[in-house]
């Protein structure tokens, strides 16, 4: 039996545990609010879900371009670098690319779609624009380095890894089997953007900590809170259900994406050449992963500090813990606000 059938063996008879409670949850999923279409609603303004439109707005704020990375002085500091040093970034670089790209394809689409807010819409949107530049950063940084993804031979290597295999079979379990709940899936999406990769995303830090590479620093700092920004999303959503998934699903998935990902850092990559000690790479993904918990409102599993004062600024998960307020509990003026306040002041029975 392969591992993706053994995965899936395991998968279904531990959700065997909590099957009637999920049957249940599956029949009432229509009148969750986030989910119920409003054909009422043609128009941005009034904002309804104040919360969900100020995180669309914040990671707007945070909006950059390619065109903002400057690789000269990282070409010069890979020209120092030895031969293994050389292979790791390689190595990196095409399963940042191929990997993230299979596994994107279609994914944050599918929520948008689901999703029955043009608050969230705006921010599924907004992500499915910038991973078209995550792509460009990745392409730029290739080809000032290796002139060309045809001069790295990982990048046909990487679709048929038994890591990308696992990270694909997670996806399609957990997201893409219709049997999933839509609270899975929101738990689900939040660990593939936060905890798939950040093993890669630590390691990349070290690189720009120890040996330069002010470009490809920048773009690691800016996609890392770009993917925070995007997980702690899926947790807004979450508390806004009415219904959630058994704390021991959540647990689980959230578990399980840790366990692939240090497997993908262990096999995959040899992040001693370095110098970067594997433990502390373990010990940030179980830190990425502990955040994410919180904010969906569990225990910590692992209970561990981030090891890397280098990514303090971009791991920006669980910065808010949306289970210790209300949802509605928001106040903070935002664009809509203003417009809001604009409209009231206008008045039509006005003499002219």
């Amino acid at each position: 039996m392969s591992n993706a059938a053994q995965s899936l063996e395991a998968h279904q008879l531990f959700l065997k545990n909590f099957e009637a409670e999920r049957t249940a949850m599956k029949e009432t999923e229509k009148d969750e609010i986030l989910l119920m279409e409003n054909s009422r609603r043609f128009v941005m303004f009034p904002i309804k879900y104040h919360e969900i439109w100020a995180a669309y707005k914040k990671v707007e704020a945070a909006f950059w371009t390619a065109e903002e990375i400057e690789l000269e002085k990282d070409v010069k500091d890979f020209s120092k670098l030895n031969d293994d040093q050389k292979e790791f970034i390689a190595r990196v670089l095409a399963y940042l690319t191929v990997s993230e790209d299979i596994i994107n394809k279609h994914l944050v689409e599918k929520f948008s779609a689901e999703l029955q807010n043009p608050e969230g819409k705006s921010l599924y949107g907004f992500q499915i624009m910038m991973e078209n530049i995550y792509d460009e950063v990745y392409s730029m940084i290739v080809d000032a380095l290796y002139n060309g993804p045809e001069n790295v031979p990982y990048f046909k290597q990487v679709p048929s890894t038994v890591q990308h295999q696992e990270k694909a079979a997670f996806i399609q379990r957990w997201i893409h089997n219709p049997d999933s709940l839509y609270g899975e899936r929101l738990v689900a999406l939040s660990a593939k953007e936060g905890i798939f990769f950040s093993g890669v995303y630590a390691a990349l830090g070290w690189l720009g900590n120890t040996a330069g590479f002010p470009g490809i620093s920048t773009a690691n700092k800016f996609i890392c809170r770009d993917k925070g920004a995007y997980a702690d999303f899926g947790c807004l959503l979450f508390a806004h259900l009415k219904t959630k998934p058994d704390a021991k699903i959540v647990e689980k998935i959230i578990t399980e994406a840790v366990d692939i990902e240090l497997d993908v850092m262990n096999k995959a990559f040899e992040v001693e050449k370095f110098g970067v000690d594997p433990a502390l790479i373990k010990q940030y993904v179980q830190f990425i992963a502990d955040s994410l918990l919180s904010s969906f409102g569990n225990d910590k599993v692992y209970n561990v500090t981030n090891p890397f004062e280098f990514m303090a600024g971009a791991t920006q998960i669980g910065k808010s813990n949306f289970f210790e307020k209300k949802v509605s509990d928001f106040t903070k003026v935002t664009t809509a606000d203003k417009a809001n306040k604009s409209a009231e002041s206008i008045k039509f029975n006005e003499s002219f």
